[in-house]
């Protein structure tokens, strides 16, 4: 766990020396699949779920870059990625993994415009990249950010940009059913959520924050209603976070209560200091302390 006093130079400088992180590789549900890969992440880890027609890959990040996640959702013939990563050394390993599963890469989405799940799409250039239009724009709109990011990230990869035109509703991915919703003003301008009815399984992104502080720069009351809404789907087995290893349906609740302690802590702090120091403390196991940083924007 980094100490809470760093702030994102510092962690951009950890991840840079990602090198020197020691190695986890955690599986859930089918280990011995997991275990017969050619690839063992040497700084992130990789957590599977057997859901069906459906298996879920989750790629998360260390601590230096939050914790955040590729999902690669396995179908019988194909995989789906959604979300490609902050630093390069993470997108690459993501993308190790996802091509020692054996099967094509057919479609990366991009679920929302935040640089973290964005910069590392180089690692999938020979991919098709899209989004639906919303998202594109807030992209579009997010270039300078983007810029910024690279340079103090040290990252010279030419930055790979989605297409628009993805649909919202109903779809199907080789034969398996998949809702895509669009949900507004909650954590970013615009989310893209990825429900699978059959398998249980939503990927929500940073819709929810596993065990992870929660960027505190959303539109609370909007989000937590999106929160209600995942929370009240038929049969959900498996959420895909954002940040965080994929969680059971109470991760929910869980998340809806610390957006309400973070938003009256930051209401009632004097500075962000103390509202940073009063979340670390309230949860003390919790990870991306680094986006506790953003806290300072809200005292501006």
């Amino acid at each position: 766990m980094t100490n809470s006093r760093f702030n994102r130079r510092d962690m951009i400088k950890m991840a840079a020396g990602v090198g020197a992180i020691s190695t986890a590789f955690a599986t859930t549900g089918r280990v011995a699949q997991a275990a017969s890969h050619s690839v063992t992440p040497a700084a992130g880890m990789v957590t599977v779920h057997k859901l069906g027609a459906v298996t879920l890959h989750s790629y998360t990040a260390s601590e230096a870059s939050a914790m955040v996640n590729t999902h690669i959702v396995e179908t019988a013939n194909e995989l789906h990625v959604i979300d490609a990563q902050f630093v390069q050394v993470f997108a690459a390993e993501a993308r190790a993994y996802a091509d020692s599963l054996g099967k094509p890469i057919a479609q990366l989405y991009l679920s929302h415009s935040h640089p973290d799940h964005i910069l590392g799409a180089s690692q999938f250039a020979d991919v098709p990249f899209m989004t639906t239009d919303a998202v594109l724009a807030d992209a579009k709109g997010s270039g300078d950010m983007y810029a910024g990011r690279k340079e103090q990230l040290g990252d010279t990869t030419e930055h790979y940009m989605p297409s628009g035109g993805l649909a919202t509703g109903s779809a199907t991915w080789d034969g398996v059913a998949v809702e895509i919703a669009e949900i507004k003003d909650a954590e970013a301008a615009n989310t893209l959520t990825f429900h699978f009815p059959e398998a249980g399984l939503i990927i929500a992104q940073d819709l929810l924050y596993a065990s992870a502080h929660a960027f505190p720069l959303g539109n609370t009351p909007n989000w937590i209603a999106a929160l209600e809404s995942i929370r009240t789907t038929e049969s959900l087995k498996v959420i895909g976070a954002g940040h965080g290893l994929p969680a059971s349906p109470g991760a929910v609740d869980d998340a809806i209560s610390y957006l309400n302690f973070q938003n009256e802590v930051i209401s009632n702090s004097a500075d962000a200091d103390t509202a940073i120091a009063a979340l670390s403390e309230a949860y003390p196991g919790y990870g991306g302390l680094d986006l506790l940083s953003f806290i300072n924007f809200r005292f501006q």
